[in-house]
């Protein structure tokens, strides 16, 4: 069974051929194509209207503590701009409780922890035609892992009877105990302070389960039956939402409802939206939900190719939503976030980028703005021809005199910064060598992989050529990448990879 936890640290990409394994209830999550069959005779053509792919996005508005409510506004502009109808924000240890002070603490420089305006950025998001859901994870994760500081008697046990280890991102914490009363207690207080007191303006809820370090020891007696006790919470709760909004969305993930090593075998009530991800993914039990959605990392870490292969992915299999992150991260790491020790005591960036202001839009730079235009575009037409695409990316990014050329080198540079190992937290290898180290350091990397990343230096200088010498402005704003990019090289980290291409 492939975790969440892998799929973090490797990566999609990486991970494609055991999510086609692991996908076995229903098919393949990415499947190798069928064989072409033989062509048809020529003849007259019928032209085939697309059907368009609804998409929201999922974003963990708790680790980026330093956008204010103008900044996020613009961010929702670009999201009504892309065709995005929900968005996830993930409010969970970022507004201020009043009855758990202790959930907010670590993050107590969040801006909406001083300020207060998420619920102000709900009401501008339903101008737009947005519904905002409020995202937690019952019994850890953000805010939630933090109780155990004050009450270390609700922590979790692990099969072998030692205590849930600290671990999370940014929020780091320890996992609760679900089956001591205190523990079920303050879940329910907190979520019911997060969506009832806060901001009942929400359009719902999304309860992400979790499969990392969850209770299994102890009373909690496996994951089956961690499981059946979160599900008494997901069922509660949302009986108390629905009673307060009819039409609220509540999105929670299938681990209650499919069985097998790491889930439960519970009822589905058909008002639950179920969200599936390359580690959960069950084709038979999707196509049994009223309303299933599809969630991955392709959007924030891969080729506009991929995201293209999710969007007809989730058309294929009938899907309601493609779902992806569309996270971005600006607080300062304390820790080895998913196992990156280069990280310690960094200031992350928005997707790794240097140059982007910590209270900035960043969906508006051109090489972030790859993979929006991919989605937009292949959202409306899954079949969307490359040059459409392409044609339509220059013009989106550079206006009416892109050119070819131009669209050739932002996608030289999209796969520069995007194209191999990119972490949630800092760009590729080829971009950042401070994460080449970091992976050499874990044995990650290899003489091929090096060469690789030789062979784009070798051709950036070109590229960026081009680029100071374009008469269009929108091209020259990559200068910035291309000048970050050299910066990033300084002569120790050519050294470095030198001597291992030599050694």
């Amino acid at each position: 069974m492939v975790s969440r936890r892998d799929v973090l640290r490797i990566g999609t990409a990486a991970l494609a051929g055991t999510m086609i394994e692991s996908a076995v209830a229903g098919g393949s999550a990415h499947a190798a194509p069928a064989p072409l069959p033989a062509p048809l005779p020529a003849g007259p053509v019928t032209p085939v209207t697309p059907v368009p792919v609804e998409h929201g996005c999922y974003l963990t508005f708790c680790r980026i503590p330093t956008a204010g409510l103008a900044t996020w506004k613009s961010i929702m502009d670009s999201f009504a701009e892309d065709g995005v109808d929900r968005v996830v924000l993930w409010l969970g240890g970022a507004f201020r409780s009043r009855k758990y002070p202790i959930t907010w603490q670590y993050n107590r420089s969040h801006r909406n922890v001083r300020e207060d305006f998420a619920g102000d950025l709900i009401e501008y998001a339903h101008t737009l035609g947005i519904r905002v859901l409020l995202g937690f994870t019952p019994y850890t994760y953000d805010g939630t892992n933090q109780y155990a500081f004050e009450r270390p008697d609700l922590k979790a046990q692990q099969a072998g009877g030692q205590l849930a280890r600290m671990q999370g991102i940014h929020s780091w914490g320890y996992n609760l105990d679900p089956t001591k009363a205190d523990a079920k207690r303050f879940m329910l207080e907190y979520a019911r302070e997060l969506y009832f007191d806060f901001y009942p303006n929400a359009d719902g809820l999304l309860i992400e389960s979790s499969d990392i370090d969850i209770c299994t020891g102890g009373d909690c007696g496996g994951p089956r039956h961690y499981y059946e006790i979160e599900f008494e919470f997901v069922r509660q709760l949302s009986d108390e939402v629905w009673a307060h909004n009819p039409d609220a969305d509540i999105i929670v993930h299938p681990n209650y409802f499919v069985g097998g090593s790491n889930g439960a075998e519970l009822p589905y009530d058909p008002r639950w939206t179920v969200i599936f991800s390359p580690w959960t993914v069950n084709l038979d039990f999707a196509k049994k939900v009223s309303r299933a959605y599809y969630f991955d990392l392709d959007v924030i870490s891969q080729p506009p190719e991929n995201v293209a292969s999710s969007v007809r992915w989730v058309r294929d299999h009938g899907f309601a939503s493609y779902f992806p992150s569309q996270e971005f991260f600006t607080f300062v790491a304390q820790h080895a976030e998913i196992g990156e020790t280069n990280l310690i005591g960094q200031q992350l960036r928005p997707f790794g980028f240097d140059f982007l202001g910590l209270d900035e839009n960043p969906y508006a730079d051109p090489v972030v703005s790859v993979n929006r235009v991919a989605l937009r575009e292949y959202a409306k037409n899954p079949d969307l021809p490359d040059a459409d695409f392409h044609a339509r990316l220059g013009a989106a990014v550079f206006g009416d005199t892109a050119t070819e050329q131009n669209v050739t080198d932002l996608l030289f540079l999209h796969d520069f910064c995007y194209g191999h190992d990119k972490s949630l937290f800092s760009l590729a290898v080829q971009a950042d060598p401070r994460a080449m180290r970091d992976r050499l350091e874990r044995g990650l990397l290899g003489f091929a992989d090096l060469r690789a990343i030789q062979g784009k230096l070798d051709a950036l200088p070109a590229v960026a050529e081009r680029i100071r010498r374009s008469r269009n402005p929108a091209v020259r704003r990559l200068d910035r990448h291309t000048s970050l990019v050299a910066r990033n090289w300084d002569r120790d980290s050519r050294d470095l990879l030198g001597a291992h291409l030599r050694g």
